[in-house]
């Protein structure tokens, strides 16, 4: 048996790295710069939602995102490590009919409902609008905060 050079080990080592994070729906982050809906996040849809949110589909900006889980949990991450930062608490068991629907509730504050198909709603997070200006989306900015309206409501 021969033995692995210090380089092939290396190269073999940051192969598997690799990929390791594809399987968790990221890169390396050498493999390109952090953008805004950075293409290298499987399901990125872009930095933010103003309908629905589909299962394994996520809102990212630059080594952040939310993605919407088959489970019901919708989860804030560090695409970096995988570290979840926040999560919606709405976790049950597996399914692939999970979604996040964002509303803009004109006489109240903007949410995102958590649904399951099979199920119906099985959580609610609110946000909130400012004294002049109504809340029209659910996003993600590039310093990890997770922001329903005008009210942040997760953060790494």
């Amino acid at each position: 048996m021969s033995r692995l050079r210090p380089h092939r080990l290396t190269a073999l080592l940051t192969a598997m790295l690799g990929l390791a994070l594809l399987h968790f729906g990221a890169t390396p982050a050498t493999a390109q710069p952090d953008t805004a809906a950075s293409p290298r996040v499987a399901g990125c849809v872009g930095t933010s939602f103003a309908g629905t949110l589909g299962n394994g589909k996520a809102i990212c900006n630059g080594n952040y995102l939310v993605r919407m889980q088959g489970n019901g949990d919708l989860v804030l991450r560090v695409i970096s490590t995988g570290r979840a930062c926040w999560t919606s608490g709405t976790a049950g068991a597996w399914s692939n009919d999970a979604s996040a629907t964002f509303n803009k509730n004109i006489w109240g504050r903007p949410y995102v409902d958590i649904d399951k198909a099979s199920q119906g709603r099985i959580g609610r997070v609110v946000g909130a609008h400012t004294a002049t200006t109504f809340g029209t989306n659910a996003s993600v900015n590039s310093r990890g905060e997770f922001w329903i309206g005008y009210r942040k409501v997760g953060s790494c």
